[in-house]
């Protein structure tokens, strides 16, 4: 059974039992209006407040896995404001007719006790959660800048790259990088066939990755699309997902780039924005080098 569910229960369970035994002990006491709610709102209003306490644990998912340091905190508080009664009681010498008054005492210290244990344990709580969240910020963080790092470094490399092929080359290997997916391919297609610049996807037949590179061609260009299951063309069942861009279109030739993967990659929105200046550096480096090939055709004739 959940923890949360447990603690949280027992927490209000026992503050019930308190916020009751007050309301007896007070009645005990005296019939005096005034005096009744003077000795036992307070007391009752803590054994309540408990009471809330177990009823907000239960319901907020923030303490989950934390709820054992609350459920400590509140027995450390309790057991030491009961010692604290108890010193109390054998420092006055409680006699046997005074066993009444000091079961009052007893009660009214515990009480304080398991509240303050309870309010000091979901502050502590609630704080090591926050820290969680910030050193799960931090690594966030972290990562995203070493990927941008690497799309600085990979940008370079691909403005230099001295052929197509080199830029393919350096696009598979940037996407394997930044998604963890290992599988990567840049298809050209023109004129209905499908030119293979690069590939490192093995699941995968070759003419199934340039038929799925059809298909996706008439996304727009540089933009990064995640496709989930089921895929527009026949692929094996142990591919799982597909992350695909259109690096160029231009004059019937388009260039396409592929990652596959057989395990549950998550592609986030931030990986998306990154994929997508590694797609355009390589866009325009394609588009220089494709000029600069079609300059040269007339002289070398």
């Amino acid at each position: 059974m959940n923890q949360r569910l447990l603690t949280g229960t027992a927490l209000a369970l026992s503050g019930v039992v308190l916020a009751a035994m007050q309301a007896l002990h007070a009645f005990q006491q005296t019939r005096i209006p005034v005096a009744i709610a003077v000795d036992a709102l307070p007391f009752v209003a803590m054994g309540l407040a408990i009471v809330y306490a177990g009823v907000w644990l239960v319901r907020d998912t923030t303490f989950e896995g934390a709820t054992s340091r609350v459920a400590a905190w509140a027995a450390g508080g309790t057991v030491a404001f009961a010692a604290i009664a108890a010193l109390l009681l054998f420092s006055q010498r409680v006699t046997s007719g005074s066993l009444a008054r000091a079961s009052y005492l007893t009660v009214d210290l515990v009480t304080v006790g398991a509240l303050a244990g309870v309010l000091v344990g979901l502050y502590d709580a609630r704080s090591r959660s926050r820290l969680r969240e910030l050193a799960a910020e931090r690594d966030r963080i972290e990562a995203f800048a070493g990927k941008a790092a690497d799309v600085n470094n990979y940008g370079r490399a691909i403005a230099s790259a001295p052929s197509v092929d080199g830029v393919a080359a350096f696009v598979v290997e940037a996407f394997g990088t930044m998604t963890g997916m290992e599988e990567t391919a840049v298809i050209r297609l023109k004129d209905g066939d499908a030119v293979v610049l690069a590939n490192t996807i093995r699941t995968v037949p070759v003419d199934v990755v340039g038929s799925l590179a059809q298909e996706v061609r008439t996304q727009q260009q540089g933009e990064i699309t995640v496709h989930d299951r089921p895929f527009s063309v026949d692929i094996p069942e142990s591919v799982t997902d597909c992350v695909s861009a259109v690096v160029l279109d231009d004059e019937g030739t388009a260039t396409v780039v592929l990652s596959v993967t057989t395990d549950e990659t998550t592609v986030g929105e931030e990986d998306q924005k990154l994929l997508e200046l590694i797609v355009s550096h390589a866009s325009v480096r394609m588009a220089t080098l494709d000029r600069q090939s079609a300059d040269r055709e007339p002289t070398e004739k």
